[in-house]
């Protein structure tokens, strides 16, 4: 799926049944074809006085198999016409009735596996109605092609049967034209069943298909929130390096200004700290981005040659910092980068000490208490008023990690649209711990907190 795709929905699924595609429906149409051939070969034997089956029989039978190949689904009205009126006149004509009936009707229980399920039910009901009545009329105008036993003895004494069909001179006779009433009630009655099970199977196509496209959409969803979700983290990722880093600058940038022309020496101790702290986000961004194209498979810039030339490699390791979902967090740096990050803060003109008690935190979990710490001391430097001391405690107590930053600053550290403190809560809730940020009684208090498992 491309990008361009992702996020919109996938489109409806056609209403389309089993036997859309044509080469099923050749099949079908060889097979019934076949069985209404030869079936009226069989029936002539047993009438006599029926037409000897000739090159009209077989073009009249054709003419179903024919209209189910080339005029179904898209013309399924004109496909129960065409098979109903060459079956009419087909018995009518005075060929062998049987099996050229079930051309039809396999007609019928084709229309419904194919075009739109509603169309094909009312045509094929409807389809149905006109083939008894067809055959009904036919029973009654074509020639006579049965021979029935008569009862040649007076009523209520001995006699004897005629059995159907049975040689001359076994007993009375008479010739009928067409089924029976018991013969019409019991094609009727497969008609049904066989429109009834062609039913039953279209609409266990159509859940199926419903499933699959549910499947497809589901596929889809979860595409479109992994993509948003990478995009989250990499935005939470840039944030946190680039807001940190470019608050340190912009702090040194205006001391410098301030003591250009007045302390040099300070000046320039300004802009080195500038330097630095530009080098260091660099570096910082390098790492993000660099993780991020190791996690999409890309290789490194730096590979070797022999890699390049055909060398097995395998499959990209997958990132190490997931979160419960098995979403990537952040790079796997440990604790040891916060007295950077207090150094910094403290060459900003904050006194800010730092306590750290968490031996042998998983890199997730150190990731994101870097983070945090990191995005609170950017929040003091930029929005708490007044602020000069600064409190880091990083305590593993049992099964979590308690990190806690708080600032004397009259401001409200975090106030920066939301998406300091809102990545500092998405980080820490996609581990399954708890951020707390607001007012306390000196200043502003931001508390977070991380299970840890029994193995960590």
């Amino acid at each position: 799926m491309s990008l361009e795709q992702r996020g919109r929905p996938l489109p409806a699924a056609p209403d389309r049944g089993p036997l859309e595609r044509r080469r099923a429906r050749i099949f079908v149409a060889v097979a019934i074809l076949a069985v209404a051939v030869l079936g009226s070969l069989g029936a002539g034997l047993s009438q006599p006085e029926a037409r000897s089956f000739d090159v009209g029989a077989l073009a009249l039978l054709l003419a179903t198999p024919l209209a189910m190949v080339f005029l179904l689904p898209r013309r399924p009205a004109g496909a129960v016409a065409v098979s109903i009126g060459a079956t009419g006149a087909y018995l009518l004509a005075g060929y062998p009735w049987g099996p050229a009936i079930l051309e039809p009707v396999v007609l019928l229980a084709a229309i419904v596996l194919c075009g739109p399920a509603r169309r094909g039910r009312i045509i094929a009901w409807s389809g149905a109605a006109l083939l008894l009545g067809t055959v009904v009329a036919a029973s009654t105008l074509a020639p006579p092609v049965f021979q029935e036993a008569v009862w040649d003895g007076p009523p209520g004494r001995p006699g004897t049967w005629a059995p159907h069909g049975g040689h001359r001179g076994d007993g009375p006779r008479e010739l009928t034209a067409g089924l029976s009433p018991a013969g019409l009630v019991a094609g009727t009655a497969w008609t049904v069943v066989a429109l009834l099970a062609a039913g039953a199977i279209r609409d266990r196509a159509a859940r199926r298909a419903a499933d699959r496209a549910a499947a497809r959409e589901t596929a889809a969803e979860r595409e479109r929130t992994a993509v948003t979700a990478e995009r989250l983290r990499i935005a939470r990722e840039l944030h946190d390096v680039l807001a940190h880093s470019l608050s340190g600058i912009n702090v040194q940038a205006g001391v410098g200004l301030h003591l250009l022309d007045r302390d040099p020496g300070q000046a320039r101790s300004a802009l080195t700290s500038i330097r630095d702290t530009s080098r260091e986000a660099l570096a910082e961004v390098r790492t993000v981005l660099g993780i991020v194209r190791r996690e999409a498979g890309e290789e490194p810039s730096g590979a070797s040659p022999g890699r390049n030339r055909g060398m097995s490699h395998g499959p990209p390791e997958p990132p190490s910092d997931t979160g419960l979902d098995g979403t990537s967090l952040s790079p796997t740096w440990d604790l040891s980068g916060l007295e950077r990050l207090v150094a910094q803060s403290r060459a900003d003109g904050l006194a800010v000490t730092l306590e750290v008690d968490a031996p042998r935190l998983p890199d997730r979990v150190a990731g994101a208490v870097r983070r945090v710490v990191q995005e609170a001391l950017t929040n003091v430097r930029r929005h708490a008023t007044g602020a000069t001391r600064v409190a880091v405690s990083v305590r593993r107590s049992g099964a979590s990690c308690l990190v806690v930053v708080s600032d004397d600053g009259a401001g409200t550290p975090g106030d920066d649209g939301g998406y300091g403190l809102r990545g500092m809560r998405e980080r820490v809730e996609a581990l399954g711990g708890t951020l707390t940020a607001g007012p306390d009684e000196i200043g502003w208090l931001v508390r977070a907190s991380f299970p840890l498992s029994g193995d960590d």
